[in-house]
């Protein structure tokens, strides 16, 4: 191909093209996990509310919910991607494998957030949420006592999360999102020095833990039909700060690669290795994240 400005042109529509396609090729899905509050700042502070609120009844005086001085924040951070093009490979017309790239490029973009959120998530093992407690923890002050929603173990965790709520348990905050950039003109550096083409997408935003950290559970047990249904009556069992029930109920396990092929026998199997019915079937919604691997 003649390197002049009509071609590079045409090749410029393409890229546009094929990225757009890969945008939207998002494998693994987010929004069971976390709730998206786009952010307008380099951070965004979030008030810490104690419980998931209730309707009472009204009886004198209002009585105001969720009262806490305390707030947590979420920081922006920047994130990147580039590819670059031999300028031989476009005189030579040998781009032809690129065009899936710039596709790819697309879908790593979309599934982006997944990333992050899922990464998150499996950090709530070792970092502090918003109550001053690991995410995942054995301790959570509630009222005068405290409640765990980590279920021990020393093995692979695993995870369950209630997304029936409009709340989740994790924040997905954008801040910009994902932009296509290209460097095709001959005057630019890398084209003249380098005889390079180079393109790349670039945005901002972040993951993090929010203030209910009762819609996730973590397990490191033996991942069975005894541990899940011991983590599902611990979801469903928990009262909040008011004394009410949260009426919490897990709708999603969440496991790495490796543990897969046991998650799904256990959530679509008729029965059990002993011949018994297996009450499990269809109860979760399985969501595989590679994401959790690292």
């Amino acid at each position: 191909m003649d390197i002049n400005a009509g071609n590079l042109s045409i090749l410029s529509q393409a890229i546009d093209m094929r990225f757009n396609r890969g945008m939207q090729r998002a494998t693994t899905p987010w929004n069971a996990v976390a709730m998206e509050i786009p952010s307008t700042s380099g951070e965004s502070l979030y008030p810490y509310f104690k419980d998931l609120g209730y309707i009472r009844e009204w009886v004198g005086e209002r009585v105001i919910q969720n009262v806490s001085q305390d707030k947590f924040v979420i920081r922006n951070k920047p994130f990147e991607e580039s590819h670059g093009i031999d300028r031989e490979a476009i005189e030579d017309d040998s781009y032809g494998i690129y065009a899936n790239i710039f596709e790819q490029t697309g879908q790593n973009a979309a599934n982006f957030p997944g990333d992050l959120v899922y990464s998150t998530l499996k950090s709530g093992l070792t970092m502090l949420g918003p109550d001053g407690q690991y995410f995942f923890d054995t301790d959570h002050p509630v009222r005068s006592a405290v409640v765990s929603n980590h279920m021990g173990g020393t093995g692979e965790a695993w995870f369950i999360v209630d997304s029936s709520m409009v709340m989740k348990p994790l924040i997905w905050q954008p801040r910009k999102k994902f932009n296509l950039v290209k460097l095709f003109n001959e005057n630019d550096a890398n084209v003249f020095f380098q005889k390079k083409y180079i393109w790349g997408v670039d945005g901002r935003g972040a993951a993090g833990f929010s203030p209910w950290w009762q819609l996730a559970f973590a397990s490191k047990q033996a991942l069975d039909i005894a541990s899940l249904k011991a983590t599902l009556t611990a979801m469903s069992s928990q009262i909040g700060e008011s004394g009410k029930p949260l009426k919490v109920k897990g709708t999603h396990l969440i496991v790495s690669p490796a543990q897969a092929e046991v998650a799904y026998d256990l959530l679509n199997k008729d029965t059990l290795a002993g011949g018994e019915t297996n009450t499990m079937k269809k109860r979760l919604e399985l969501v595989v994240a590679p994401e959790l691997l690292v």
